[in-house]
């Protein structure tokens, strides 16, 4: 019975952040250039201009409605986005980046709280718990990276 008042509680916590993030844009993604995951064929020119001038391999942002890119559940986890690359965007493109990260940081505080309930009425163990922290953490992180070169990447005329 326990697991079912759980499983009905994370129901309704996903089904509010949809609610939420309603309207939001989604011809946004992260890119996450890294050479041991290989590019996707719609990140393959964003990627090239991020890292030619780098020796390091860094994420970019794509604009575009490349479901392979626009569909990963969790964008900010995963890699970080310290180096983050914003190839030419629009105003419009720009914005709806900003709605990204404010979408997917809302989510995963929703998704945070959501086991900070079930760990408090005893549904789940520490080590979910704690590893439910970790990915809160790390979108948290992420969110501010990105938001840093939303800030910083020249306005658009």
């Amino acid at each position: 019975m326990q697991r079912w008042s759980v499983l009905g509680f994370l129901v309704a916590a996903v089904l509010s952040i949809g609610l939420i993030t309603a309207g939001t844009a989604s011809a946004v993604g992260i890119c996450k250039c890294d050479s041991k995951k290989g590019f996707q064929n719609a990140c393959l020119p964003v990627c090239k201009e991020a890292n030619e001038k780098t020796s390091f391999f860094r994420p970019a942002v794509y604009f575009g409605n490349d479901p392979a890119v626009n569909n990963d559940p969790t964008p900010l986890n995963g890699t970080s986005l310290k180096f983050l690359y914003l190839a030419h965007p629009s105003r419009q493109g720009m914005e709806e980046f900003r709605q990204f990260l404010e979408k997917h940081r809302l989510k995963a505080e929703a998704e945070f709280q959501a086991f900070r309930q079930a760990y408090l009425r005893a549904h789940v163990g520490p080590e979910e718990f704690v590893e439910a922290e970790k990915m809160r953490d790390e979108a948290l992180v992420n969110y501010q990276h990105g938001m840093r070169a939303y800030l910083t990447t020249p306005s658009p005329r």
